[in-house]
């Protein structure tokens, strides 16, 4: 989950009001989910959908009308969710309930960040900069600081990898996209170069004049520091990068997934280019100077044999996609955890 900022003000002795859940919004109205916590354990998020409208002051204030219960019979009303505004509110309401569980119903007005990957200690400075806490860390000699900067760098990676080591049997493609936008850190250390997430599930473009097709890409990136994007598409640790045996020569049918993946994201990014100037919004930045493209697929310990990887690295290198394979990731993320606490070990001799 996304670290997030979110305000909370108590509105009885067992409730307090939270920011709104933004699912919809455009220059002059939005939809919004106003949530509540209350005390109660099993189910402590509750809340009303609203349309609001952008006021002169640039606040929005909420649109009213007739009750529900004000309709007769035959009528009704609808409200359809996107899957994107359903994820928002998913993760809006996880991340409220995640709040009532470590600190309860707070007095007053309070701030919090809903990232329950952050060690404790550290969750702490960032809700309270002014503590005490916070006090005796900026008081740290230099080489303390970057020790417990590793520390951190450390307890976040064991955290990912644990997650990824509970979950290597998982299939559901879905689990692992969420994964790593969740984590999207690891981007850069997939890439070798400094990248946010874009956007994850992109739209690239692709729809005819009958509003159908299109494609989506798993995630969008963009270079910090010259804002060209590249496209990543992720597949499954247990998807095959081989077949079977080409006839009697020693070279392997890759497989389906791979080859699938390498076409599939390259299709994304032929229609990206050729859509990107309808595609881009005003404000956007982002530049597309020959996207670079990465799959992630399969495991390199599910080749069966020295001429399977042997077929395998051979596409591989005659393609312009970078194949990644899971495993091959989780090491990259081992040796950089390695690296830190060697380092840490050796400003501590």
């Amino acid at each position: 989950m996304v670290n997030t900022r979110i305000t909370t003000e108590s509105v009885a002795a067992n409730a307090v009001d939270t920011d709104p859940i933004v699912l919809r919004e455009s220059d002059t109205r939005r939809l919004v989910f106003k949530p509540m916590i209350v005390d109660k354990s099993e189910a402590p998020v509750r809340g009303v959908f609203v349309w609001q409208r952008k006021l002169k002051a640039g606040t929005w204030g909420d649109l009213t009308g007739e009750s529900l219960t004000t309709m007769k019979a035959g009528e009704g009303y609808s409200l359809e969710l996107h899957s994107d505004e359903v994820n928002t509110l998913l993760n809006g309401v996880q991340a409220r309930k995640e709040i009532y569980e470590q600190y309860g119903i707070q007095f007053g007005a309070q701030d919090f960040y809903a990232g329950a990957e952050l060690p404790d200690v550290v969750q702490r400075i960032l809700e309270e900069p002014d503590s005490e806490l916070a006090k005796a860390l900026r008081a740290l000699d230099p080489e303390s600081r970057v020790s417990l900067g590793r520390s951190v760098d450390v307890s976040k990676l064991d955290a990912f990898l644990d997650e990824w080591d509970a979950n290597g049997e998982n299939d559901d493609e879905g689990y692992w996209q969420d994964l790593l936008a969740r984590n999207a850190w690891v981007f850069s250390q997939l890439t070798g170069s400094p990248v946010v997430l874009l956007q994850e599930r992109a739209y690239v473009g692709g729809k005819g004049i009958s509003n159908t097709g299109g494609g989506m890409v798993d995630y969008l990136l963009a270079n910090t520091l010259t804002e060209n994007v590249s496209l990543v598409e992720i597949k499954t640790p247990g998807a095959s990068l081989c077949h079977a045996q080409y006839r009697s020569s020693g070279s392997y049918v890759l497989g389906k997934d791979l080859v699938g993946g390498v076409v599939q994201v390259l299709g994304y990014r032929d229609t990206f280019l050729n859509e990107i100037g309808s595609l881009r919004q005003g404000s956007d930045t982002y530049q597309a100077y020959n996207p670079q493209c990465y799959v992630v697929v399969g495991r390199i310990a599910s080749l069966p044999d020295g001429d399977a990887k042997r077929s395998f690295e051979l596409f591989r290198g005659a393609q312009s996609v970078h194949i990644l394979a899971f495993d091959e990731v989780r090491a990259r993320l081992q040796g950089i955890r390695d690296v830190l606490l060697a380092d840490d070990g050796a400003s501590a001799s």
